[in-house]
């Protein structure tokens, strides 16, 4: 009789101490989990941003498309117009021409607010945000897994069954994997 409340008492403080490794183990993937999702809530935020500013930006490459156009077109028009008799009218138009074809150019091709510079900047925007979007995905793939195995591990409470902390701890292994890639390559962990 004896031997059988030894043996009851080791099976009760193992599976005491397996439920504290277990409980453990929950609040190691909870805290985990915080870290990712706000990740993944910083990472939407940024994808957001970044979409406004290429937005904005491409908008302002429009407009001075559209107002590189307009000045091509009336220094053209101005060219080929030859009032008869007056030389300072004339001269005039020239002048005009000439600052219409300037603007232009500088409407294309200014360094700081030209339309190349402007379509760098909303190219760079658009890299950012589409990283920012992998990076989410890939953060909720990483709290998706850290969720099951919060939930395997409790199971694993109620069951008493190593099987389920071991899942569990697989599947934080992958949640924390795929946490690492979102920072360092988040296009392999968007899936």
């Amino acid at each position: 009789m004896s031997e059988i409340l030894e043996h009851h008492e080791h099976a009760e403080h193992a599976a005491a101490h397996g439920n504290k490794g277990a409980a453990l183990l929950i609040a190691i993937l909870a805290a985990l989990l915080a870290i990712t999702e706000q990740q993944a809530r910083h990472s939407e935020i940024r994808v957001s941003i970044n979409g406004v500013f290429a937005a904005d930006a491409w908008s302002q490459y429009q407009a001075k498309s559209t107002r590189q156009t307009i000045a091509g077109d009336l220094s053209q028009a101005l060219a080929v117009i030859d009032p008869a008799g007056d030389p300072a009218i004339s001269e005039k138009r020239l002048t005009l021409a000439k600052k219409l074809r300037d603007d232009s150019n500088r409407f294309a091709t200014d360094p700081k607010d030209g339309k190349e510079a402007i379509m760098e900047r909303a190219k760079e925007f658009e890299e950012v945000r589409n990283r920012s979007l992998e990076q989410s995905h890939s953060f909720d793939n990483a709290s998706a897994a850290l969720q099951l195995g919060i939930v395997l591990a409790t199971a694993s409470v109620i069951t008493n069954s190593k099987l389920l902390v071991r899942f569990a701890m697989l599947m934080g292994g992958i949640g924390v994997a795929l946490g690492v890639i979102g920072l360092t390559v988040p296009e392999m962990g968007a899936f």
